[in-house]
């Protein structure tokens, strides 16, 4: 019976030849693209174990700009006086049309996270980065890398991190510029510094910062500018209320835009007086600007969104940072991310600003325990003001005396400085003859003994750091928006032009003192001119004014 059945079922040869002839060959695996900026910083680390399968883990894609070398271009012409193009800054929409992903680029990804399994898919305004959430099995399998648990020997703490660097299949690699989050090794940290009001020489106020810094020589108050904050961090309206109302200050209104779903205001956290520093100081010297106080989990994902928020949004005219990673525990991968969206905001005619960050030569140090040589991010982007720290002494009239190095050695803190290793010189640098980017552009007070008197968590204290200097900076950038009547983007271009040039002096209080030696690593030396500790140094406010034009 069963060999009637063989028979039965037996199909003539011609028709079995055709058939094996239309039975198709198995696909060929697509080829895999590995994304070699995105190997995870590993050093002094021991792996402990895997990451549990289950756990979730937020991540973001950043997707590849077009036309890099057109864009490079305009955002040199765009600061040069010569170019047709000066100042012309682009809307958003018009960036997008011009240097930015596709919806096609975008279907591509998001179809690629789908088949991963990945939830939460959320694609920023201007489609330059996609925020994710998977298990820690369904990121292994998309991105073909274990996810470990690793213990750094040197500072002690413990996060994941990708045991080797991701790779996508070939197809997504076109439009897949770097993978974000699939480590939590940084933490940004901020750089206030509290100090007990017994050690304090004289604490800068409104009225200090404007005679000294000479603001107070300019008919500008920052009304019609708007002003950014990059926090992890929330603050209490109440107390900057109460620090306007001190000091007889009309400010501008202050909003809080939240990120990822972030908001910190309702209980803040230990980076609350880092938040209220922020906005205080920009009140002391442009309080009419309004302030948008973008907030967001502190994470690599959530960094990389807030930045693209800022610039898809094209809500403000200056930022200020105050909050970074050093960068080898940034990593490579998120830092050029993040620079990416500073340059798209550079382009709209955004002015960035951030802090150079408070351990010397070794930034790293507060993160990791390293003493190597380090510098913070994104201090080092091209498109970023970095700012160290000086200290400011005031004549008994509250003008301006003299200004050092801050450097309160390694219980204190000292301005951080020193060269990028992620980043190339930009053009504007090339005096200083170096391959890669130095840090810092510019400085002010950043010195707890002549720190910023401020209002927080419900009461006053004064707190220095480079924290302090970064905020100050922006407020005068404010007021050059006002001033000149429109936005002004990357300033770093023109400082480096004036610096260089015979009104140096004219614009610039040099600072020609000190150094940066912390932690037993031998720094930068203050002299005439640039250098990796207070850049050019602190701004003469009505001369570098008249210079900015």
């Amino acid at each position: 019976m069963r060999l009637r059945k063989l028979v039965a079922a037996a199909v003539p040869l011609p028709a079995l030849l055709g058939l094996a002839v239309a039975v198709p060959a198995a696909a060929a695996p697509e080829p895999l693209v590995t994304l070699s900026d995105n190997a995870a910083p590993l050093i002094n680390s021991d792996r402990t174990g895997d990451v549990a399968a289950d756990r979730p883990i937020t991540a973001a894609l950043s997707l590849k700009l077009h036309n890099q070398q057109a864009l490079e271009k305009f955002l040199a012409d765009v600061q040069n006086p010569a170019s047709p193009q000066y100042h012309h800054f682009l809307t958003p929409a018009q960036f997008n049309a011009r240097f930015g992903p596709t919806q096609a680029d975008v279907d591509k990804a998001v179809l690629f996270l789908g088949k991963s399994g990945a939830t939460g898919i959320e694609v920023s305004g201007n489609r330059q980065a996609i925020t994710f959430t998977g298990s820690a099995a369904q990121l292994e399998s998309a991105f073909r890398t274990r996810i470990g648990n690793y213990h750094d020997r040197v500072s002690g703490r413990d996060f994941f991190a990708n045991d080797a660097a991701p790779a996508v299949p070939a197809g997504v690699s076109d439009v897949v510029g770097n993978v974000v989050g699939l480590d939590d090794h940084a933490v940004r940290t901020h750089s206030s510094k509290p100090l007990a009001k017994p050690n304090v020489v004289k604490s800068a106020t409104p009225t200090v910062l404007k005679t000294a810094y000479g603001t107070s020589g300019l008919s500008a108050t920052g009304s019609g500018v708007n002003v950014g904050f990059v926090e992890f961090d929330g603050y209490q309206k109440s107390n900057i209320t109460k620090y306007d109302s001190t000091y007889g200050l009309s400010a501008g209104s202050v909003t809080t835009v939240g990120v990822s779903g972030a908001n910190y205001d309702s209980s803040p956290g230990d980076g609350q007086v880092e938040v209220e520093l922020d906005i205080e100081v920009v009140h002391a010297v442009a309080a009419a600007a309004n302030d948008y106080v973008y907030e967001a989990p502190n994470s690599g994902a959530g960094e990389l969104a807030m930045y693209q928020k800022i610039a898809s949004d094209a809500t403000v005219d200056v930022v200020s940072i105050s909050w970074g990673a050093c960068e080898a525990a940034e990593g490579s991968s998120a830092a050029k991310s993040v620079s990416s969206a500073v340059a798209t905001g550079t382009a709209e005619g955004i002015s960035y600003f951030a802090a150079a960050g408070d351990d010397g030569t070794t930034d790293c140090y507060r993160q990791t325990g390293s003493t190597a040589r380090g510098v913070d991010f994104p201090a080092s982007s091209p498109n970023v003001t970095g700012v160290g720290g000086t200290k400011l002494n005031v004549t008994s009239s509250n003008g301006y005396s003299s200004e050092s190095t801050w450097n309160d050695g390694n219980n204190g803190g000292s301005t951080g400085g020193g060269i990028s290793t992620v980043f190339t010189a930009p053009s504007w640098q090339s005096s200083q003859s170096s391959t890669y980017r130095k840090v810092p552009d510019v400085a002010a007070d950043a010195s707890p003994t002549s720190g910023y008197y401020i209002y927080s968590a419900g009461s006053w204290e004064t707190v220095g750091g480079t924290s302090g200097a970064t905020p100050l900076w922006a407020a005068f950038a404010a007021l050059q928006n006002q001033v000149h009547g429109g936005a002004l983007g990357n300033l770093n271009p023109k400082f480096y032009s004036i610096g260089n040039g015979s009104s140096y002096g004219t614009g610039f209080h040099d600072v020609t003192t000190g150094n940066n030696t912390l932690h037993g690593t031998t720094g930068f030396s203050a002299g005439t001119g640039y250098d990796q500790v207070t850049g050019w140094g602190s701004f003469k406010a009505s001369g570098l004014s008249g210079l900015i034009g």
